[in-house]
């Protein structure tokens, strides 16, 4: 008896986890020897010259594997479905499946003296066919009333098994989700209740849509967003779905700094801010040390030009980086100058008069360096192609002797 309880356990709890029956509901079938099942999480939809109809497979969870009667009788939604027919998939097994117009009763029943089949354990015995009202008619547990089944001709139990749960929409990286950043949304099937997906409409909440299965969004600003996903099957049928998704808002990473050239050393000013909550980390990278201080101080090996990396995580996990090119050399405004540039406002071409040999480069406001390695000869002018740039000012720098030596110029298109 032990061994038999165990096999009607994990044949049971198997079809009700995957059809995410409650553990209450798989308690009350512990103890049953034979149980038909109704199983509607894998009844199939089809049309067939414009008429819908749904096959429900019936199968028997029973510990004998000598049956030789199956009985059942209920009623129906005749409002949602009409009886059509019954397919046998046991050999052995002839349905004898009657709908009774007065009495509104589909019945099935089998004579253990005229027939004689064996179903081996937990099997798929029948498919009973109903056409449907119309296309998008879905067939629930609660369509059926006034149930009664049995096996071997003993009273037994029954079960319908509800439809799959239409299932969410996901999203493709863990929490938190961040403002600013993408957001990335995928609805994992291509089908819904048995019918085939044939579009997709997303509204992401935030101004956002798309009509693809998968695709991004970025959000601007913290909020709960409530996004909808709209599921049409080849039919025409309407899913809607919905939930509400939760933005925390990103950092916005800053910081300044200044040299100081007796010491050679760079104090840097975190400048972070955040909308709500709190910054509750900060990452410097000066491409040779690391530092997690609000401050901190850094010594660069020699003067130069350096990139310096800060990434402010707030307090539920969100980030932002910024990279500035901080200045530690020396840099000189040139006033009696040794080349000079024009036309001012350029455009596509500045023409350089250089008194000096030189090597110079272009540089933007920031000190980025845009392009270098351009030689000037001595009293000659040498043209320098421009038109990549996009409008603003520029300057045009020589360096030497930890000297940065510079002349501003503006573009204009």
């Amino acid at each position: 008896m032990k061994n038999i309880l165990l096999r009607i356990f994990v044949a049971i709890t198997a079809l009700f986890v995957s059809n995410e029956v409650s553990a209450k509901q798989s308690n009350e079938f512990l103890n049953l020897t034979d149980t038909v099942v109704f199983d509607l999480s894998t009844a199939t939809y089809s049309n067939s010259g414009g008429v819908y109809y749904i096959d429900i497979p019936v199968l028997i969870y029973s510990n004998d594997p000598g049956i030789n009667a199956l009985d059942f009788w209920f009623h129906f939604d005749l409002s949602k479905m009409t009886y059509v027919s019954t397919v046998s998939l046991e050999a052995g097994l002839d349905p004898f499946t009657n709908y009774n117009v007065n009495s509104q009763v589909l019945s099935n029943t089998t004579s253990g003296t005229s027939i004689a089949y064996s179903a081996p354990t937990y099997s798929e015995l029948l498919i009973l066919r109903f056409s449907l009202t119309n296309a998008c008619t879905d067939i629930l547990p609660s369509d059926f009333s006034a149930i009664t089944a049995l096996v071997n001709g003993n009273l037994s139990s029954y079960l319908f098994v509800p439809p799959h749960p239409i299932p969410p929409f996901t999203i493709q990286q863990p929490q938190p989700y961040c403002s600013g950043n993408d957001i990335v949304f995928n609805y994992p099937l291509t089908t819904v209740n048995g019918r085939n997906i044939q579009s997709y409409a997303w509204d992401f909440g935030n101004g956002q849509t798309s009509a693809l299965q998968s695709d991004t969004a970025v959000y601007a600003a913290e909020g709960n967003y409530p996004v909808v996903l709209t599921l049409t099957t080849v039919d025409g049928c309407v899913y809607p779905i919905q939930n509400e998704v939760p933005i925390y808002p990103t950092p916005v990473a800053a910081f300044s700094s200044s040299w100081d050239e007796p010491t050679n050393v760079v104090s840097f000013t975190n400048e972070s801010s955040i909308t709500s909550g709190s910054i509750n980390l900060l990452a410097w990278d000066f491409g040779s040390s690391t530092s997690n201080l609000q401050n901190p101080n850094y010594t660069f090996p020699i003067p130069g030009y350096y990139n310096v990396t800060l990434t402010a995580t707030s307090d539920l996990g969100c980030t932002s980086s910024i990279t500035q090119l901080v200045t530690a050399i020396d840099i000189v405004e040139l006033e009696n100058r040794s080349f000079r540039i024009f036309p001012i406002p350029a455009s596509d071409m500045i023409q350089v008069e250089s008194s000096v040999h030189a090597v110079v480069r272009i540089t933007d406001v920031t000190g980025r360096i845009i392009s270098e390695n351009y030689i000037l000869q001595g009293n000659q002018t040498t043209n320098i192609n421009v038109s990549s740039l996009e409008n603003g000012y520029y300057f045009l720098e020589s360096v030497g002797n930890d000297v940065v030596m510079r002349e501003r110029f503006l573009i204009e298109n």
